[in-house]
C-alpha cells in the first residue's frame, strides 16, 4: 500500500525559529555593534581629556630640563614620591619592576615628581631611592607647592597620596 507523502507545511513553532534567525538576530546584532561604538567613542572622548598634560619645565636629576615635547607620542608611567623617603624607596621598589619590564624600550618614559631644589639633590635621592637608568626614568625637582599643582591640575589626581 502506497502512503500518501503530501508534505505538511512547517509548524508556528519552526516558523518562528526561522524567524528569529532570519530577522531578529540580525537586527539584534546590528544594535549591538552601534550600541558598543558609542560606548566606544564617550570612552576615547574621554581618554583624550584626561591625557592632556598641561606645559611645564623641570630639570632631571641630569640637571636636563625636560617638558611635554620631549615625551609626545611615549607611554610615560608617572608617579609622585613623597617627601618621605622611607615611603618614596617603598614606592619607587614596585615601579623599578615596572621599570624592568619596559627597560629596552624607547617608547616608555618614567617620571617620578618629588619636591626636591637642585638637580645635585635629585640625583643623590635617585642614588638613595635606586633609579639607575637616567635615560628612561626622570626624578623630577619641583617646589613643595609644584608638586600639588602637578598631581591635581596637570596630571589631574584627584587625591594625591604622600604629597607635602
Amino acid at each position: 500500500m502506497e502512503e500518501n507523502s503530501v508534505e505538511k507545511p512547517p509548524g508556528r513553532f519552526w516558523r518562528a525559529i526561522i524567524f528569529t534567525i532570519l530577522f531578529v538576530l540580525p537586527f539584534g546584532s546590528l544594535f549591538y555593534l552601534y550600541s558598543g561604538r558609542s560606548f566606544h567613542r564617550k570612552a576615547v572622548a574621554e581618554l583624550e581629556q584626561i591625557a592632556k598634560v598641561s606645559d611645564f619645565q623641570l630639570k632631571n636629576q641630569e640637571n636636563e630640563v625636560i617638558h611635554p615635547e620631549d615625551f609626545r607620542g611615549k607611554v610615560t608611567i608617572v608617579n609622585f614620591l613623597p617627601t618621605n623617603l622611607v615611603e618614596a624607596k617603598s614606592l619607587t621598589d614596585r615601579i623599578a619592576k615596572v621599570h624592568r619590564s619596559f627597560d629596552e624600550t624607547d617608547d616608555v618614559l618614567f617620571f617620578s615628581f618629588i619636591v626636591a631644589d637642585s638637580s645635585q639633590t635629585l640625583l643623590q635621592t635617585a642614588t638613595k631611592l635606586g633609579i639607575t637608568d637616567h635615560k628612561q626614568w626622570f626624578l623630577l625637582g619641583t617646589a613643595p607647592e609644584a608638586w600639588s599643582h602637578l598631581a591635581k591640575d596637570v596630571y589631574h589626581l584627584q587625591n594625591p597620596v604622600g604629597g607635602v
